[in-house]
């Protein structure tokens, strides 16, 4: 078994790492101009850097490199991602974290709709549900989200990586795929599950709301996104855990590295916006943050 899921892992890492971003007031530094690039500056800092908020999945035709996303990225030193694509240690670490922590399984938790949902899974995956019957329900649930799109993805991680390394900067990570994966030991495995199951019996409806999702980013709305992502009725009472609390994790990284050399920071947009958002905590912080309008 252990074979069989280091194989899929491989194709699915960053669906899985891109995850957490995908779910998800009251002061004047809350940004609300479209537009997916901004610009770090002040306190300290001696050339600009600039963040830029990516979606995961996308169809290939539909990803297209604006030029001054490209000029800034090319005044960059140094890449961060939310992790280090290319860290050896990446497919093992995923590998490790991906079981529950006890001994609950997909089985157990679902009841007498595993069956049933089995069979959904396997038509949108390819694989069968019970050969992840110990993996975590969010983990699997990643899986998913292609079908979802209706087109193989690619992402924009993978894009600035490959211009990474034409340009030979280092990539970095925010955080560790360990600490990503570990977020999900702090929301009940059954509340993970009973989404899971949502979703796979309601097919027709997530693929709706993930278009609507996608096409919030593609106006560069990150308000909208902050207000989609936020919303989430099942994952409201873990904002803070899966949100939250890793925005503010990233401030002092951010800053960091930003006075050190102009880096380019690209991750999750739904992180951009709202009060707890990357960009309001940056600005709270001290560091001026604007905004870099394209078409």
């Amino acid at each position: 078994m252990y074979s069989h899921l280091d194989k899929i892992m491989q194709k699915t890492t960053l669906i899985i790492l891109s995850f957490l971003t995908s779910f998800l007031s009251s002061t004047a530094q809350i940004p609300k101009e479209k537009t997916l690039l901004w610009k770090v500056s002040g306190k300290g800092i001696t050339a600009p850097s600039y963040l830029f908020g990516t979606i995961h999945l996308m169809c290939s035709g539909e990803m297209k490199m604006p030029q001054i996303v490209k000029e800034k990225f090319n005044t960059a030193r140094e890449l961060y991602l939310e992790v280090d694509i290319d860290d050896p240690n990446m497919m093992k670490e995923m590998m490790e974290g991906m079981q529950m922590k006890d001994s609950s399984t997909l089985e157990n938790l679902m009841g007498s709709k595993f069956e049933s949902v089995s069979a959904i899974f396997k038509n949108s995956t390819g694989m069968p549900l019970k050969m992840l019957n110990t993996a975590k329900p969010m983990l699997v649930m990643s899986m998913i989200y292609p079908s979802l799109l209706g087109c193989a993805p690619v992402s924009w991680e993978s894009v600035f990586q490959t211009m990474a390394k034409e340009k030979s900067i280092a990539i970095k990570g925010l955080e560790k795929v360990r600490d990503q994966i570990d977020v999900f030991d702090k929301i009940p495995y059954k509340v993970q599950s009973d989404m899971l199951l949502k979703t796979l019996l309601n097919m027709d409806s997530a693929k709706i709301e993930f278009h609507e999702m996608l096409d919030v980013y593609k106006k560069k709305d990150i308000h909208q996104m902050n207000i989609l992502t936020t919303k989430e009725e099942d994952f409201g009472p873990y904002t803070d855990i899966l949100l939250s609390n890793r925005n503010r994790n990233w401030i002092p990284v951010i800053g960091e590295e930003a006075k050190k050399r102009a880096t380019f920071f690209a991750f999750g947009a739904g992180h951009l916006g709202g009060e707890t958002g990357v960009i309001n905590l940056l600005r709270k912080a001290g560091f001026t943050v604007t905004p870099v309008f394209y078409q």
